[in-house]
C-alpha cells in the first residue's frame, strides 16, 4: 500500500480507546464487538449517519404473504440517492468516487480489517449514511479497485467466519445494485436481518438438493417456490466454496455470453462450523416499472435486501401502490431467467459430478 494511502487510512481509524468511550465493556478481542462500539460511536459523533439512522427510526413496512415465506417492503426516503443513482459508465467518470479515503467525510471513520489470506486486502467497515438496517456497514476497500467479487470470495468468508452469528456480510454486483460500482466494497447487516436468510435457517426442508456430497452441499430454489432462482453452496471447508464458486462463475459466463463478470447478489454466514453462500443470479438490473413514464412509475431497484425478500421504496407513492402482482412482476423481471437458471442447474452438476 502506498505511503499517503496508508497515511489517509490512519486518519480513519478510530482507536480502542475512543471506541470504549461508547461502549465501556467493549472486549477488543473481538471483533463483532468492536464493529457495534464503531456503530454507537458514529451515531453520536457524524452527523449525516445520525440523521440518516433517525430517518431510518421512521420507516414504514408491509408484509406480503407467499405460500411459505414473506415479502417485506420498506418505505424509507433516505435511500432514494441510492435507488435513483447513475451508474452508467459515462456517470461514473463524471462524479468523485464517494468510498474513496480522500472523499469522505470528516467525521466517517471506522475500523479495519487486514485479510489474512490476501496481504494486501485491506478493507474499512463504515457506518452506512443511508441505513436500511439498525446497523448497517459499507466495508470498502482502501484501495480504489472496480467492484469485481471473482478473486475475492475468500475474503468474503473469512469476513463470514469473523462476524459469526452476529453480521452477515453481502455483495452487490457493479450492474445489479452497487451504487459505487467502480469501488469494490462488501456491505454487512446484523445477522437474520435479511428475509432469505431466515428462510434458509428456519425452513431447510423447502430448498431442493443439486448436490448432497460428504464434503459440500449445493441447494436452490426456482421462481416456482420463491419467485426468485437462487443457489446456495455449503460445506466447512472455505477453499471448497470458493472452487464451488469459481465453477459456477465460469459457467454463468457461458451461458451468458460474456467475458466480464455475470449479473449476481450474494451474502455469506457461517453457522456451526459451516460456511453458507447464498447467490441470486440475476437477468437486469432495474425493473421495466422503473423506466416507465407513465403512472406505472415505480423507483424500486433492486440490490442484494431487495433480492432477499425486502423492497425498499423511497418513495411514498409506490410503498401504497405496491401489491403482490407487482412484486411477482419485478422479481420475475430481474432474476436470472427460468431458462438460463434450469441449464446453469444442470452444467454445475455435470462439472462437478464428473
Amino acid at each position: 500500500m502506498k505511503k499517503d494511502t496508508e497515511y489517509l487510512l490512519q486518519k480513519r481509524l478510530l482507536s480502542v480507546n475512543e471506541l470504549k468511550k461508547y461502549h465501556p465493556q467493549l472486549n477488543e478481542s473481538d471483533y463483532t464487538d468492536l464493529i457495534y462500539a464503531t456503530f454507537l460511536q458514529q451515531k453520536q459523533n457524524w452527523g449525516i449517519f445520525s440523521d440518516g439512522w433517525k430517518g431510518l427510526l421512521s420507516s414504514e413496512y408491509k408484509t406480503f404473504h407467499f405460500d411459505w415465506f414473506n415479502i417485506k417492503t420498506q418505505f424509507n426516503p433516505t435511500r432514494l440517492v441510492s435507488s435513483s443513482a447513475k451508474v452508467d459508465d459515462e456517470s461514473i467518470k463524471k462524479r468523485r468516487c464517494f468510498l474513496c479515503l480522500e472523499n469522505l467525510p470528516n467525521e466517517q471513520k471506522g475500523i479495519l480489517f487486514r485479510s489474512q489470506l490476501i496481504s494486501d486486502a485491506c478493507l474499512l467497515f463504515l457506518c452506512n449514511p443511508a441505513p436500511i438496517f439498525n446497523e448497517h456497514f459499507t466495508v470498502s476497500d482502501a484501495i480504489h479497485q472496480p467492484q469485481e467479487i471473482k478473486n475475492r470470495i475468500g475474503i468474503l468468508l473469512e469476513l463470514a467466519d469473523l462476524c459469526n452469528n452476529e453480521y452477515t456480510i453481502f455483495y452487490n454486483g457493479p450492474k445489479c445494485g452497487a451504487s459505487a460500482p467502480d469501488h469494490f466494497h462488501f456491505q454487512a447487516c446484523p445477522s437474520e436481518e435479511l428475509q432469505t436468510e431466515k428462510d434458509f435457517i428456519n425452513n431447510p426442508e423447502k430448498f431442493f438438493k443439486l448436490i448432497n456430497e460428504t464434503s459440500y452441499k449445493i441447494k436452490f430454489l426456482t421462481t416456482k417456490e420463491y419467485l426468485r432462482n437462487v443457489l446456495i453452496f455449503s460445506s466447512s471447508d472455505a477453499k471448497i466454496i470458493e472452487r464451488l464458486f469459481n465453477s459456477f462463475y465460469k459457467i454463468l459466463q457461458k451461458i451468458n455470453d460474456i467475458n466480464y463478470e455475470p449479473m449476481m447478489n450474494l451474502f455469506a454466514l457461517k453457522r456451526n462450523n459451516d460456511y453458507h453462500l447464498i447467490i441470486f443470479p440475476r437477468e437486469k438490473h432495474r425493473p421495466n416499472c422503473y423506466f416507465a413514464t407513465d403512472e406505472s412509475n415505480m423507483l424500486i431497484s433492486p440490490g442484494l435486501v431487495d433480492m432477499c425478500g425486502m423492497l425498499i421504496t423511497p418513495l411514498q407513492k409506490d410503498f401504497e401502490r405496491i401489491n403482490e402482482e407487482i412484486i411477482r412482476q419485478i422479481y420475475s423481471e430481474v432474476t436470472l431467467s427460468n431458462e438460463k437458471f434450469l441449464q446453469l442447474l444442470n452444467e454445475i452438476k455435470q462439472t462437478l459430478q464428473n
